[in-house]
């Protein structure tokens, strides 16, 4: 589930996600400069911001997205802050550190 995910992130993404009861699913953890690349140049068909290629967290094992139920991705999103890493309402699948 956390493959690429940088081994000091993964504690903290496990515990966020054990403190839901909804149905969860990580659906993007690292990505390849050409990964980012494809993302970027389709970001017009995605409801999600896509960061440039070289700019994304993901490409340094520091980001996963999670798909659920929009009410629990804002209540994880808010233990995530408190946490000390990055979330925002505008892209509510993506949690950053």
């Amino acid at each position: 589930m956390w493959g690429g995910l940088q081994p000091w992130l993964r504690p903290y993404a496990d515990w966020l996600l054990g403190q839901s009861r909804a149905q969860l699913r990580v659906t993007s953890t690292f990505r390849s400069y050409s990964e980012q690349l494809a993302l970027w140049n389709n970001r017009k068909n995605n409801p999600y911001p896509v960061a440039p290629p070289g700019r994304s967290y993901h490409q340094l094992g520091r980001a996963f997205d999670v798909v659920g139920p929009s009410a629990e991705l804002h209540r994880l999103g808010a233990l995530w802050l408190r946490l000390g890493g990055t979330w925002s309402p505008r892209d509510e699948i993506h949690f950053q550190a």
